[in-house]
């Protein structure tokens, strides 16, 4: 019942956003061919629908500022197992990913989570699941799967919390312990 409300959401959210996410076949199959940039002012998100066909792989650009969490999760729209993905981030300088996943724990879908250290300029690359060397760009570009059905593709971006924000927080949560004291 929970994965139905939850796919139930994801869809109703997908068909009401503006998708950014964009699939451009066969451009984006390669790092230097991703997808055209998703760049939003933080915090930010956006859930696209992408198609997986055997062999292919799905490059996106994204800008990231210093310090900028960032979270993607692919869900597998048919019948909760296909496609099966792999998702990996790179920074466009080194073959070797940031960071990778491909289990979402219950289903064949994916989950990253990541805090750039850098700003910069930031590569997903979302394939299907075909063995070893899912953390070297070589897995994603060049890929031999026979995964194919139609994936979510949720991305989000939110800011570190700055110092100022934390110090109003904790001062309304300070003033609010002192009013109940009071009144105790």
């Amino acid at each position: 019942m929970k994965r139905f409300v939850a796919f139930a959401v994801m869809v109703t959210l997908a068909a009401q956003a503006v998708a950014g996410i964009p699939d451009i076949e066969p451009q984006n199959n390669t790092l230097a061919g991703a997808a055209p940039a998703l760049i939003n002012p933080t915090p930010w998100a956006d859930v696209g629908v992408l198609r997986l066909t055997p062999n292919d792989t799905d490059f996106i650009k994204i800008w990231l500022n210093a310090g900028d969490f960032l979270a993607v999760v692919t869900y597998p729209m048919d019948d909760w197992f296909d496609p099966d993905t792999v998702i990996a981030l790179f920074d466009g300088s080194d073959p070797w990913a940031l960071a990778w996943n491909d289990d979402a724990g219950g289903s064949l879908g994916s989950v990253l989570r990541w805090q750039s250290l850098t700003p910069g300029w930031y590569y997903l690359a979302i394939t299907g699941y075909h063995g070893f060397g899912r953390d070297h760009i070589s897995y994603y570009e060049g890929a031999v799967h026979p995964e194919d059905g139609l994936y979510m593709l949720v991305v989000g971006v939110s800011p570190v919390p700055e110092p100022a924000s934390l110090f109003v927080l904790g001062t309304g949560v300070a003033a609010l312990l002192g009013l109940r004291r009071r009144r105790g």
